[in-house]
């Protein structure tokens, strides 16, 4: 071992840490940004988008610019980068994202700006302000995260703030399809109708006279989207190998027929739960009751925002308690070829009114971890239906072991009891939530 760590060294080989330690973004290499854009457009090129721009995009080429763009799907990088020819953007990323094999060397020499999710990050925001003035442009996505249910999801208070700090011309890039064609609940892409929009959304002489709040309102006013009751109005079909059901039960846990959690599982095209109402899923994403049932709702965003209701009620007893076995990751950043995630010890997570907790094994050794709800927005779930989240900078990976549904259910627990701490975010969730 002693051998090869001798051998790397002399040949300048450095694992991803040691190469993150010494990183400082810059303005992007030419060559690598042309490398990163023909690779994105490669990527998107057997799902293709339709992108439309509200300005001349002959006068945007090499313009300033700051891109705040609607997280609808995973693919949304892709998408942004692949419509937006005209400048390369520094973009700020969380470094779970950064680190897959093959790409992540290309993107440092891309200049991303790693940013810790939900949490404030000075080192972010002073290379920020540094490459403003080297004339760097910006790719930001407010809501930080995919959205749950294709839906607009909370946008981060400070938000407003930094877009007046930095004054530049602002473009805004929304979508219609990018949930469907997506979601966040199944690993199998889909077919179908899919729109990108870049329209300019300030212009930076008028940011100097806009307050605060007047930004806020004009941003969130054109930010909100309904994937879902955008295709009810539309009724564009969707196509995938696998029926638009497929993983649903991994976002939809509570029946709102009977009100079991749990007791859902998908056959096909349907959801059906043990009490025996079952919905199908039709191909516009239509629910459809079984023999023309009365059913509580028209669409899952509708479904998946009542269960919060449901938590909200459960997290209302002051002895509220929810337990969950699950196996402990952590960021790998020795061999990226061996996965993003390292597994570090399998244990019990606990989320009481006040804290999350983890009681179990890290590295051999047997630890108890403890989180403070009211510095956690998000327990985030991820493609594969773990939670993570960062503490203190640090990024934790908890892999709930209790089948569909419960990564979701965890992450929606975490949402609520943090709003009840958190005006600011129970403010922001509910001004996106509004129809």
């Amino acid at each position: 071992m002693k051998a090869m760590e001798s051998i790397k060294e002399k040949l300048g080989i450095r694992t991803p840490g040691e190469d993150l330690e010494a990183y400082v973004p810059d303005i992007p290499r030419r060559s690598a940004a042309k490398l990163t854009r023909a690779i994105m457009r490669l990527s998107v090129l057997n799902r293709p988008a339709r992108f439309s721009y509200d300005f001349d995009k002959r006068v945007m080429k090499g313009r300033q610019v700051l891109i705040l763009a609607q997280h609808a799907s995973r693919d949304d990088p892709y998408y942004v980068i692949a419509g937006y020819t005209f400048i390369q953007p520094n973009a700020v990323m969380s470094l779970t994202n950064v680190l897959i094999p093959v790409m992540y060397r290309l993107l440092l020499a891309d200049g991303v700006i790693l940013k810790s999710l939900f949490e404030p990050d000075i080192k972010a925001m002073r290379h920020m302000m540094r490459l403003h003035k080297k004339g760097a442009s910006f790719l930001l996505f407010p809501e930080g995260v995919q959205s749950a249910d294709g839906t607009t999801q909370p946008l981060h208070p400070a938000t407003a703030r930094l877009v007046k700090k930095l004054a530049m011309d602002t473009v805004l890039c929304t979508s219609h399809g990018a949930y469907l064609c997506n979601p966040r609940f199944d690993t199998n892409k889909r077919k179908g109708r899919l729109e990108y929009r870049f329209e300019m959304l300030f212009r930076k002489e008028e940011l100097k006279e806009m307050t605060e709040e007047e930004l806020y309102s004009r941003l969130l006013e054109k930010f909100r989207y309904n994937d879902f009751a955008w295709n009810r109005e539309n009724q564009y079909r969707y196509r995938s190998r696998v029926p638009l059901a497929n993983g649903i039960d991994n976002l939809l846990f509570a029946c709102p027929c009977c009100g079991k959690q749990f007791s859902m599982h998908v056959e096909g095209d349907r959801l059906l739960c043990s009490c025996g109402s079952a919905v199908t899923v039709d191909d516009r994403y239509n629910l459809i009751p079984d023999d023309g049932r009365d059913f509580p709702f028209r669409g899952i965003d509708e479904w998946y925002r009542w269960q919060r209701s449901v938590i909200e009620e459960e997290v209302s007893d002051e002895g509220f308690l929810l337990q969950e076995d699950a196996e402990f990751r952590t960021l790998n950043t020795e061999n990226l070829m061996k996965g993003r995630f390292t597994p570090a010890g399998e244990g019990r997570v606990e989320i009481d009114r006040e804290h999350f907790r983890y009681i179990g094994t890290r590295n051999g050794e047997e630890v108890k971890l403890e989180f403070d709800i009211s510095r956690m927005p998000c327990a985030s779930v991820t493609k594969a239906m773990a939670n993570e989240f960062y503490y203190d900078g640090v990024y934790h990976q908890f892999a709930v072991k209790g089948g569909p549904g419960h990564a979701v259910k965890l992450m929606m627990t975490v949402e609520v009891l943090h709003d009840m701490t958190d005006t600011d975010r129970s403010r922001a969730r509910k001004d996106v939530e509004r129809d």
